[in-house]
């Protein structure tokens, strides 16, 4: 019973998503496809003037190497900026160097309590970093869009795309958001913390400052690291259930409308949705698992139908803080509304499982970027095995493409495994718990940093240099190398003409290729991930100690 009003709870929150997805998603296919929007007089001389201050007044189309540097050119320049700002504040070098590579990547992994930063500091690096950070998934995706569609190898201009996508989408939308929240009781001040005396007659120091700002960018750009260190759990971040509903709509909403913006654009609307339910079917599924295993617990003989709610805030139900953490792995948000490490087995099972993945829905831009990857290898693969031309919109799908598309799919992995074995040979202590949990916890250190995910599980001992350089490395290398991997295939689509379709090519467009995408997608992911989750989740899932 318990379950099925976890799944009544979630099932809303989704359908509402995907309803405000439809919308953006038309908007966001007008501002990138270079079309007059809405409110056109309005943003027009903001984005003039900021892109004379980027680049001058030329807009010229970029090869995908010119969009290549100047996307890591402007986050170098950018993380250069934050870490200075960071530093001054009085972070250890180490420190202000997984911070900075964090936010700047979207993965705002915390090594550090957020509410002992300044509010400055607070304002001019992190929430800066999070606008940036999801403008450049956003105008990723955007550009590999445009490579599957052009035929002159040109994806566009970066900085203008960068510009268009913080002034005519981030900036309006966080501002909306932020005056919501400041309504539902989430502080908005730049007047520091608040000192008050409580029943006891002792002096509390409360930290307060521009919370709903921050709040507003840190879901609508998936990026999930939060003011407080309790993040969403803490009250002044998440102060009710309908503060937790808005959150989760806000993580959804520009994955699932990418998209359908990627429909309207190819004008092949059909092609849209069926990559939207190939991520919401595996998203669903998971978030369900979640759900159903957080009502028991495989080393005790009892069962609670209502969810366990040790690590969890009373002001919401053990299901709304899994449904949190399913939505913040699966999106790669990674804001959490409760201890990770106080989720059943099968929860954690399921958040690693979001985040192996990358695509269901994965980031802002990044995570379409992803699907198309995968897209491109089930084309290939289908292709091969019944004898058809692999091809995805007319353009043929050929080797150089493919050596990309293996290294996008790899590089994960590699993150993740490598640094583990490490860990458990070198740091073997970190986790202060044992067996698989403390397993689980090292893995899920640097699942979450290559993943760009940025939650963690308390019980590691992650405040060192060790894993503040260590995780920082896994971070930048596990954002920038598929990125511009990704950007290379949009580039060497680009130059393709597309050809007629003929009884040879393979629809993509229809149930069977929607049940096959699904397919290599789960099976990539177990075949690279599933036999290091026996030592961790699976071990406790089965009742190992």
């Amino acid at each position: 019973m318990g379950f099925l009003f976890g799944m009544v709870q979630i099932l809303p929150i989704i359908l509402l998503a995907l309803i405000l997805a439809i919308p953006l998603g038309e908007y966001l296919a007008l501002v990138f496809s270079g079309k007059r929007a809405p409110l056109e007089p309005a943003f027009s001389p903001i984005e003039k003037a900021l892109s004379r201050l980027l680049m001058g007044m030329d807009r010229h189309p970029m090869d995908w190497k010119e969009y290549a540097l100047s996307l890591l050119a402007l986050n170098a320049l950018l993380w250069a900026v934050a870490f200075a700002i960071l530093y001054s504040a009085g972070m250890s070098p180490d420190l202000a160097f997984h911070t900075a590579t964090s936010f700047v990547t979207n993965t705002d992994q915390q090594h550090y309590s957020g509410d002992t930063l300044s509010p400055a500091a607070q304002m001019l690096a992190l929430t800066m970093l999070m606008f940036a950070s999801a403008a450049t998934g956003i105008s990723s995706a955007f550009a590999l869009i445009r490579g599957l569609l052009a035929t002159d190898g040109k994806l566009g201009n970066f900085f203008s795309d960068f510009i268009k996508c913080i002034v005519r989408v981030l900036l309006p939308g966080a501002f909306m958001v932020a005056i919501v929240f400041v309504a539902c009781g989430i502080p908005q001040t730049l007047g520091g913390s608040l000192d008050v005396k409580t029943i006891t007659g002792l002096m509390q120091s409360i930290p307060l400052g521009p919370v709903a700002s921050l709040e507003s960018i840190k879901y609508l750009g998936t990026n999930g690291g939060g003011y407080y260190g309790a993040n969403s759990a803490h009250p002044f971040e998440n102060p009710s259930p309908l503060t937790n509903v808005i959150q989760n709509i806000l993580a959804l909403l520009i994955p699932f409308s990418i998209p359908y913006a990627f429909g309207i654009m190819a004008g092949k609307r059909r092609q849209g949705a069926i990559i939207l339910i190939a991520m919401l079917v595996i998203f669903v599924t998971g978030a369900a698992l979640m759900l159903a295993g957080e009502g028991w617990n495989p080393a005790l003989p009892l069962n609670y139908p209502d969810g366990y709610l040790e690590g969890k805030e009373q002001r919401f139900t053990a299901y709304e803080t899994t449904f949190f953490l399913a939505v913040d792995t699966f999106v790669q948000s990674g804001g959490t509304s409760g201890s990770v490490t106080s989720m059943m087995p099968d929860a954690i099972l399921g958040a690693m499982s979001g985040m192996m993945m990358q695509c269901t829905p994965g980031g802002v831009g990044a995570g379409f970027d992803v699907m198309l990857v995968f897209i491109l290898l089930s084309v290939f693969i289908a292709g091969l095995m019944v004898g058809r031309t692999p091809e995805f919109l007319g353009k043929k799908v050929e080797p150089n493409e493919m050596k990309l598309v293996a290294l996008v799919i790899i590089i994960h992995p590699i993150l993740v495994l490598l640094p583990t074995a490490l860990t458990i040979i070198v740091n073997p202590h970190a986790a202060l718990n044992p067996g698989p949990r403390g397993f689980s916890e090292i893995m899920y250190e640097f699942l979450s940093a290559s993943a760009n995910n940025g939650s963690g599980m308390a019980g590691l001992a992650n405040t060192t240099p060790y894993f503040n350089i260590l995780s920082g490395l896994m971070i930048a290398t596990g954002r920038y190398v598929p990125l511009v991997a990704m950007i290379a295939i949009a580039g060497l689509l680009s130059r393709k003409k597309p050809i007629e379709a003929t009884t040879g090519t393979l629809p993509t467009d229809n149930p069977t290729f929607l049940l096959f995408l699904i397919g290599i997608i789960v099976i990539v992911g177990a075949i690279t991930f599933l036999p290091v989750l026996t030592f961790g989740p699976l071990a406790e899932l089965l009742g190992g100690t």
